[in-house]
């Protein structure tokens, strides 16, 4: 029932994959690149080589299978050294902007905060943080912010994070607790705010509701999902410190999210020819 739950929870078309990490050379490029949509990434390397730059490699790839987050790379000085501080921040890192703010996870249009992780990298710490970060801190569904907001959103429902699942009454205030407790453990699970319109057939909410076993229960109501079990809170929602103990006990109980890389076969399998092998080497493709 669960990862049944979860499937539903995502409603959303699959998006066309496999777009080249862009190769940002130029100051002048970095700017608009930083502007191109919501969640930009940008990897800072001395040279596309060594296991920092595997790593980031295969984190873009599962990023990125959905779109929505633009994805880059560079390795001029020039570039780097204008986002990443001379005396704490040096290649291996990456740069991520953001039009979420970090406080509400509400978008701001024409502002953008930027965060650097710096390296070594490895493929489990890269991929939560650009994961957690390609997020707004809650999902507040359901929302029409554009295509681009879709693929994310397929982005976190997919991923093997649990959710914190909130549903609530349209006519309802959201509490302070949601995004209390989602700041508290923005490292662990996904917050995911329905607000349901009982006037509405088909609700979103609603369907994702009945999904989880929850259709008689009473609006507002909270439960922890994963791929494995549904476990429903019976406290008080406007309490962030329960709300944080039920987080707690919940993924304690199945065990924190560790991801691992896919396996990314070859386009048409098989050995290549010595024509293509030849050809000179372009981006990686996502």
């Amino acid at each position: 029932m669960a990862a049944r739950a979860l499937t539903v929870a995502t409603m959303l078309l699959l998006a066309v994959a496999g777009e080249e990490l862009k190769d940002v050379k130029q100051p002048a490029e970095a700017v608009y690149f930083s502007k191109s949509t919501e969640v930009v990434v940008m990897g800072c390397f001395e040279k596309r080589e060594g296991s920092d730059w595997d790593v980031f490699v295969q984190v873009a790839r599962e990023i990125n299978r959905h779109g929505g987050v633009g994805m880059g790379s560079t390795i001029s000085k020039g570039v780097w050294s204008r986002y990443l501080e001379a005396d704490t921040d040096k290649p291996p890192a990456v740069v991520v902007w953001t039009s979420y703010d970090p406080d509400t996870g509400r978008i701001r249009k024409g502002k953008k905060t930027k965060l650097v992780l710096s390296g070594p990298f490895k493929f489990e710490s890269l991929y939560k943080f650009l994961l957690r970060e390609s997020l707004p801190l809650v999902l507040r569904l359901p929302a029409n912010d554009g295509p681009d907001f879709q693929k994310r959103q397929m982005l976190g429902m997919q991923s093997g994070f649990p959710k914190l699942f909130f549903f609530v009454n349209k006519k309802e205030v959201e509490p302070d607790s949601v995004t209390e407790v989602a700041l508290l453990h923005k490292q662990s699970v996904i917050c995911v705010y329905y607000v349901i319109d009982a006037n509405t057939e088909d609700d979103e909410g609603a369907q994702v509701m009945k999904s989880l076993g929850m259709e008689a229960a009473r609006l507002p109501a909270v439960a922890m999902a994963s791929s494995a079990s549904v476990k429903t809170f019976q406290g008080d929602v406007s309490s962030a410190a329960e709300l944080s103990l039920f987080v707690k006990g919940f993924v304690q109980d199945e065990g924190e999210f560790v991801p691992s890389p896919r396996a990314h076969p070859s386009k048409g399998g098989g050995k290549k020819s010595s024509k293509s092998s030849s050809r000179k080497k372009t981006a990686p493709e996502l």
